[in-house]
């Protein structure tokens, strides 16, 4: 019986709980997300709100652009980003780093995207704790 096991699985299902929770927060006071993800560094999906079809794609792309802009910062002798954002004819799509993760969201054009961005690096500051 390899008790590493027993220790691990109830910790990784802590984390995600809190994983999604954060996501259940964003999206109870923002109806207009329509999907929130958060990722690792390397594009791997650890959470998402809705789960869905489109959620390994989404986090991919995040990690993508957010390791783009990092690189081009660094390029320019800039710190790491605080988020990216990128606008949309059909909404925003957000993304800022928390820690060993990214966390990332879709929204529909009329969010109130200042409160969003304060919210957005509430969380992934509270997501850095939890690393």
């Amino acid at each position: 019986m390899d008790e590493s096991n027993e220790v691990k699985e109830p910790s990784q299902d802590r984390l995600t709980m809190t994983l999604n929770q954060e996501l259940d927060n964003l999206k109870a006071d923002y109806p207009e997300i329509s999907a929130a993800a958060i990722v690792s560094a390397d594009g791997n999906l650890l959470a998402a709100r809705p789960e869905g079809a489109g959620d390994e794609r989404l986090a991919a792309m995040s990690a993508f652009l957010l390791n783009s802009v990092k690189k081009a910062g660094e390029g320019l002798g800039w710190s790491k980003p605080g988020y990216i954002l990128v606008q949309h004819p059909d909404g925003y799509l957000l993304a800022a780093q928390a820690g060993k993760s990214i966390i990332t969201l879709a929204t529909a054009p009329r969010v109130k995207l200042g409160l969003l961005l304060y919210d957005l690096q509430q969380s992934a500051a509270r997501l850095k704790k939890v690393d």
